[in-house]
């Protein structure tokens, strides 16, 4: 088993040494002016296979593999894959324009590290993941003719960065064979950094102005899931599924930080007095994590092929970050599916395959002029099986958010995963040594 489990470990980490070249390049973990909001670009929840098929999850049971969304979930293994280890990356790249400019930008990050297990009718996965990220730059000069008469060149510079991680525990128990309900946990920490700098020319006499603001948060927030699954036809394997999972709205804790610096310049000279701080404010603050409600549904032939459907709910419009209120409601529909040719073809190694895809369509809590910011995508991917160990999983997600009328920024991204499934047997009582 630990043989086994360095192997995998580090054919991971090889191939995804271009995602960790990148991070050294690259400090912002993503790139989208969209995370000017809120938390930030709210980062899709659940493992690579699960976004190869645009995100389903709630509705979804699969021994070999990892649901953290829907608690309930945690009881999906069986005697011979109990144990279940799953670590994933991603490569993102942005093709941002407007009515004016463009702009590109590519990123890599760490995705996910998640464990499950089983034990009689308990069922326990944790691990870590992203929930959101805040990553952009922008630059903009002056064009106020009066403005300009006086002050020379202005130039605005707008950076964001940082983020928001979630660790999570969930513990799933089976009621009976077709129902399974579910309790969980999810941490979240982190935190999201804005800076906001004035920039004057150097043969004027004003002063350049540096400001930031830093929201730290951290608190635990519960959440509540089921699923049942409906038998079909238990010859050929066909099932249906159907879940739900809660996650009630609470105020999290927070620290926010303001600090403001100036720097003083007298003709061609530049010089500063100390980077002196004219204003730092520091205090406790709380900050609402809405209420999300998930639905999902799934058919299933064992072994061959499942469709499903997903619905999200999440209302940001109490949400207050920084003093801004800049988010609304946000929902999102998902259908997405998988197919194998032949799970037990002993000749044709492509036949074993898991072949996955979905699309999905969403409307994102972000509000710019009043206008709100749709999102459509589509997904997929593939599952390879590796000898003995688990699978192999590679997928992509094209999509488009937002367009380019209203002053809006028409987003095109290209977003490709990389992820390692890896399962064995626990808790076996042998009779023969």
């Amino acid at each position: 088993m630990q043989r086994r489990i360095k192997s995998v470990i580090f054919l991971w980490v090889f191939l995804t040494g271009g995602i960790a070249f990148a991070q050294e390049n690259n400090s912002l973990n993503t790139y989208t002016p969209y995370s000017l909001y809120g938390f930030g670009d709210i980062v899709q929840q659940g493992l690579t296979y699960t976004g190869n098929m645009a995100g389903i999850t709630t509705g979804v049971r699969d021994v070999r593999q990892i649901d953290y969304v829907n608690p309930a979930g945690a009881t999906a293994r069986d005697s011979v894959m109990n144990f279940v280890l799953d670590l994933g990356g991603e490569l993102k790249n942005f093709y941002s324009k407007s009515a004016t400019t463009s702009t590109s930008y590519n990123t890599g990050n760490f995705h996910h590290l998640a464990v499950a297990f089983k034990m009689g009718r308990f069922g326990v996965n944790f691990g870590i993941t992203p929930y959101s990220e805040v990553g952009y730059e922008i630059e903009k000069r002056e064009t106020d003719s009066t403005i300009v008469a006086t002050a020379n060149d202005v130039r605005y510079k707008y950076r964001g960065e940082d983020g928001i991680n979630q660790i999570f525990l969930n513990l799933g128990f089976d009621i009976t064979r077709n129902f399974a309900v579910g309790v969980g946990a999810k941490y979240y920490f982190g935190s999201l950094s804005r800076y906001y700098n004035t920039i004057y020319a150097a043969s004027t006499t004003f002063c350049n102005t540096y400001s930031s603001e830093i929201l730290e948060v951290s608190s635990v927030v519960p959440v509540f899931g089921a699923q049942y699954t409906l038998n079909l036809d238990k010859a050929k394997g066909r099932h249906m599924v159907f879940g739900a999972s809660f996650q009630p709205g609470i105020n999290m804790s927070g620290k926010e930080t303001l600090l403001s610096k100036v720097s003083i310049l007298e003709s061609s000279t530049a010089y500063s007095i100390d980077d002196t701080v004219k204003y730092q404010y520091a205090g406790n603050t709380k900050v609402l994590m809405p209420m999300q409600f998930n639905v999902g549904a799934s058919i299933v032939s064992t072994d061959r092929w499942m469709l499903g459907a997903e619905f999200n709910y999440q209302d940001y419009s109490k949400t207050e970050i920084m003093g801004s209120h800049d988010m609304g409601a946000s929902y999102s529909v998902r259908l997405g599916g998988y197919y194998i040719p032949n799970f037990y073809d002993v000749r044709y190694f492509l036949k074993r395959w898991t072949y996955r895809g979905g699309i999905r369509y969403s409307q994102t809590p972000f509000i710019h002029n009043g206008n709100t910011v749709n999102d459509l995508a589509i997904s997929a991917g593939i599952s390879m099986p590796m000898r003995g160990a688990g699978y192999l999983n590679l997928g992509a997600e094209v999509g488009r958010r937002g367009n380019t009328s209203n002053g809006m920024v028409q987003e095109t991204y290209v977003n490709f995963t990389l992820g390692i499934t890896l399962f064995e047997s626990w808790f076996r009582k042998y009779q023969y040594e």
